[in-house]
């Protein structure tokens, strides 16, 4: 499961609030004790005021015009509510936030903030996209966690056999959640899109093509590539190691770093990063959403006679979107992908997706549950004869023998003291999903390395 009080950490890497509250949130009369319970906004409302979490604790609900409701985000003390009805085009709130616990919030109106046309407004969108951004991206996450916990309650029950009752429950399951996915995606969808017009809009200083290719590529370069990359910046350009690590990893020729040292000013590197980092995070945010909508539907499928039509897609694109959905887990592990862009596979994208994240997800938890001293992650394929062949390997110390007849059975898990080892976590459905492609999975352990063979008909 992601851990979502970590993931709150790496908002101070994006931006200062300390700028946004000693800037706007500053007015005596626009403070409120808000008591347990209240309702801060109220969902198909307008909403004129951002707000700040001075201390205590909120939750958004979202309640559809049909079914219960559910909560889709949770904020804290030094976190902002009521972003996106305050930039949407009608500024109407999709959720009614209530207070978790007795409250105190700041507000700013509308009518405080700077005119579009002034030299200050610049600064303000610098500092309120990535909180922005951050905010879509947690609720995200949160709503991953949820979908993550009702799959895990339908692969119980397939156990059953009960296949007739088991398509009833996933049709109504599916139903549910796909209310909080159409949600998710289309809110993931509309702030990508006005974020990239803002950032158009408001560079003067050539940065919005990071911007906008970090946003369509992703992090593509592995935690090696970043550490030899930067040691050559440092070389090249002489720059801090800092400055040079943010440099890495982007996908920046020796001619573009030479341009940007060539401009002469001392911040234009952290506000590349910051530009960079923003399309990183709604390239991610936007790949965890379209990964939600697969999971849903794979589970109305459940009891669905026939698939949809499969198409040809990226092996290694494939693998990327699961790495950048499993970027926290692997942020201590060097990780390797040896996949040539040319490989195709025909199916549904999504399905592959769940088995890369399964396999990549176990092994990080073995390493980052056992630490070895160097902890890596190798993913491999190739076409040999009539067959595809893909392998991801971890250094994690292997799996026991007695083990090792075991894994793939829906029942098994090795959970030891409250501590999992990253087995019987989705392998049943890993090896589920192979099959339905005519493919096969196999387990070899040599020494301290786990190794993982896949093998699928050549498309």
């Amino acid at each position: 499961m992601i851990d979502l009080n970590k993931q709150k950490l790496a908002l101070a890497d994006l931006t200062d609030l300390n700028w946004l509250k000693q800037r706007f949130f500053v007015y005596p009369d626009q403070r409120i004790k808000v008591k347990t319970g209240e309702v801060i906004i109220r969902q198909g409302e307008v909403n004129e005021k951002m707000y700040f979490m001075e201390s205590g604790s909120t939750s958004g609900y979202f309640k559809p015009e049909e079914g219960e409701g559910f909560k889709v985000f949770s904020t804290g003390t030094n976190m902002m509510v009521g972003l996106y009805s305050f930039f949407s085009h009608d500024h109407r709130s999709y959720t009614t936030v209530k207070a978790d616990e007795d409250t105190v919030v700041l507000y700013v109106s509308r009518d405080q903030l700077p005119e579009k046309n002034s030299p200050e407004y610049g600064l303000f969108l610098e500092h309120i996209l990535p909180v922005i951004v951050n905010e879509i991206y947690l609720r995200q996450m949160l709503m991953i966690n949820s979908v993550s916990e009702k799959e895990s309650v339908l692969k119980k029950l397939m156990e059953s056999e009960k296949m007739a009752t088991l398509g009833q429950l996933a049709a109504g399951l599916a139903h549910e959640l796909n209310n909080a996915a159409s949600v998710i995606q289309s809110k993931a969808e509309w702030i990508t899109e006005h974020m990239k017009d803002y950032m158009e809009q408001k560079d003067s200083k050539g940065l919005y093509p990071y911007f906008l290719r970090s946003l369509e590529k992703g992090q593509t370069k592995s935690s090696a590539e970043v550490r030899a990359r930067k040691e050559k910046i440092k070389e090249l350009i002489g720059v801090q190691e800092n400055a040079a690590k943010k440099l890495a990893k982007m996908n920046l020729s020796d001619e573009e770093l030479m341009m940007i040292n060539q401009k002469n000013d001392s911040g234009i590197i952290d506000r590349l990063g910051n530009y960079w980092e923003a399309g990183l995070a709604l390239h991610d945010i936007n790949i965890a959403a379209s990964h939600t909508t697969h999971v849903v539907q794979s589970i109305k499928e459940l009891g669905a006679a026939n698939r949809r039509e499969h198409q040809n897609f990226s092996l290694l694109s494939s693998i990327e979107k699961a790495h950048s959905l499993l970027t926290n887990q692997l942020k201590h592990i060097e990780t390797s992908i040896d996949v040539h862009e040319d490989i195709k596979v025909n199916g549904k994208e999504g399905d592959f997706i769940q088995v890369w994240v399964n396999l990549i997800k176990n092994a990080a938890e073995v390493l980052n549950t056992k630490q070895p001293q160097s902890p890596q992650i190798i993913i491999e394929a190739s076409k040999k004869g009539s067959l595809l062949h893909v392998s991801i390997k971890d250094n994690g110390g292997g799996i026991e023998e007695s083990e090792q007849s075991k894994i793939f059975q829906p029942s098994y898990t090795t959970k030891v003291s409250g501590l999992s080892f990253g087995l019987g976590l989705g392998l049943s459905i890993v090896q589920k999903i192979l099959s339905s492609y005519e493919g096969q999975i196999q387990l070899v352990c040599q020494d301290e390395w786990t190794i993982f063979n896949i093998q699928l008909p050549k498309q």
